[in-house]
């Protein structure tokens, strides 16, 4: 292989991919935002896709809004932009809307993704709906009626 050529994670080339290429896709790929963890946070998940890469999605709620929330990825270039994305969408929105965030949006967020992609934006969604559940289950000492869970049975 040139010195040149790149292997993503998974052995392919990224040299081709023309996501990698799109502004969207490279300033969160690149530079993505909420990144890190929340020590004080009243809502967390960890999802794990899969391809084997994980996310990790700290919340910060007050009066039932994303006041602050943050990702920790652990994977593919892909899984960092989808786990930006998905943290850009959320944050500020009442739990309900969040909830009502999609695979689709997240890929639309960064101008699109591969089909064999797709995972890494439902792996960003599930784990941000299981951080609102875990938000719920606190809060409530139970699931909430109509549990996060239950609304996100994408994959």
């Amino acid at each position: 292989m040139a010195a040149h050529d790149s292997l993503n994670d998974h052995g392919h080339s990224h040299d081709d991919d023309p996501h990698l290429l799109n502004k969207e896709f490279v300033v969160h790929a690149n530079h993505p935002g909420h990144m890190g963890t929340l020590a004080e946070a009243n809502g967390y998940a960890r999802g794990v896709g899969i391809c084997g890469d994980a996310i990790e999605v700290y919340l910060s709620v007050q009066d039932q809004k994303i006041a602050d929330i943050r990702h920790d990825p652990h994977g593919c270039t892909y899984t960092v932009a989808c786990g930006s994305a998905v943290t850009h969408l959320a944050h500020g929105r009442s739990l309900e809307d969040a909830l009502k965030i999609t695979p689709d949006d997240v890929a639309a967020e960064l101008d699109g993704l591969p089909a064999d992609h797709m995972h890494c934006a439902s792996l960003a969604v599930n784990t941000l709906g299981e951080a609102i559940d875990d938000y719920y289950q606190k809060v409530w000492g139970r699931e909430k009626p109509e549990t996060a869970r239950a609304k996100l049975k994408i994959l």
